[in-house]
């Protein structure tokens, strides 16, 4: 009987110890939480336009970046002269703190400025873009592993709306790793780079302009007194010119060279311009014109240009259409290696991909 009670009083004490220990660990992992997030010090820009970061907390301090409106920074340490020691990714600096936001208040505005977007899980081979939110839906397309869409709308817990190449679909959101893009800081060299390349532009556009103003001044100021002989004989060599221009040989290497110029530049629906914003069909057809050929303005009637070629016979400069739905929703330039240049979306602009981030629906070869 005492045996009994001994071994109760035991198992007693086994339980009591080991609830104490549940709740000495809980404790452990609840302090450990908050002093993560107390550590995680995110700040907000909240400069009229932007503000200089310095390399020392003082005015005296070298200018080695700007922190444009709304860019996040995380401080690591502040100083009792106004200023605070940030950090994003590599960079460091040091900026007033007046011109940042922290605590409620960057949270909010981190709501405002923040853009999220959604990446595709990399052990997800394929994954579908669905018409409304059920796994019964009709499925639009499908996105690789490892490609990222800007967030439209998050809906509940289950499923995220996105735009894949100018088409909304929904995706699950186990599927995917949801996170919020930010401004960040701009260093000095990219400004000044910035600012000789809108020079360079500026110099170009009003040298044309003036070129322009030159040939019609003297296009106006040239005289009929030409015998027509002569006037046939420039006819004739302005003819053979054109015709050697024509006859003049371009490689499909030549042609994703040329596009690969112009990655990371903007996505715009609508658009063509290489360096201000495309759309998928606006790129293709604005890089293909700068070697002389005039291709049809939309996916769609791309897709029936040029001469079908095989995926196994596939080359540079080929271009690669992707289905939407039952149509053709989407135009790639094979730029070799198994891998394309497009236009994709707002968040990444002109990017490269594995040519099989989609099924490939068909290959035109246009040279």
């Amino acid at each position: 009987m005492e045996r009994i009670q001994l071994r109760k009083q035991l198992i007693k004490c086994c339980v009591f110890a080991i609830s104490q220990l549940v709740i000495v660990s809980g404790t452990f992992i609840l302090k450990s939480e908050k002093a993560e997030a107390a550590g995680n010090n995110l700040a907000i820009s909240i400069a009229n336009d932007y503000v200089n970061i310095r390399n020392k907390p003082s005015l005296n301090g070298k200018v080695k970046g700007r922190l444009y409106r709304g860019s996040a920074v995380y401080i690591t340490r502040t100083y009792k002269n106004g200023w605070a020691l940030i950090k994003s990714g590599n960079f460091r600096g040091y900026i007033k703190k007046e011109f940042l936001a922290t605590g409620t208040k960057a949270r909010q505005l981190a709501r405002k400025y923040g853009v999220k977007y959604i990446t595709v899980k990399k052990n997800v081979g394929a994954l579908n873009v669905r018409e409304k939110t059920s796994k019964k839906a009709k499925i639009i397309t499908s996105i690789g592993s490892g490609e990222s869409f800007y967030v439209r709308k998050l809906c509940g817990k289950s499923w995220v709306r996105i735009s894949v190449d100018g088409e909304q679909g929904y995706v699950a959101r186990n599927y995917v790793n949801l996170r919020v893009k930010y401004k960040h800081p701009v260093s000095i060299a990219q400004v000044k780079a910035e600012e000789k390349k809108q020079e360079t532009t500026t110099k170009k556009d009003t040298t044309t302009t003036k070129n322009s103003t030159t040939t019609t001044k003297n296009s106006t100021t040239k005289k009929d007194s030409t015998t027509t002989t002569k006037d046939s004989t420039t006819l004739s060599e302005e003819t053979d010119n054109t015709n050697d221009t024509a006859k003049k040989k371009v490689t499909g290497s030549q042609i994703a060279n040329y596009a690969k110029k112009f990655l990371g530049n903007p996505y715009k629906y609508g658009g063509t311009s290489l360096t201000n914003g495309a759309d998928c069909s606006g790129f293709t057809q604005s890089i293909y014109k700068e070697f002389g050929y005039d291709i049809p303005r939309t996916s769609l009637e791309q897709s029936s240009y040029g001469t079908k070629v095989s995926v196994s016979s596939i080359k540079q400069g080929d271009l690669v259409f992707y289905q939407s739905g039952k149509t053709v929703g989407h135009v790639a330039l094979y730029i070799g290696d198994g891998e394309v240049i497009h236009a994709s979306n707002e968040k990444d602009g002109i990017k490269i991909s594995k040519m099989n981030y989609r099924t490939p629906y068909c290959i035109r070869r246009i040279v």
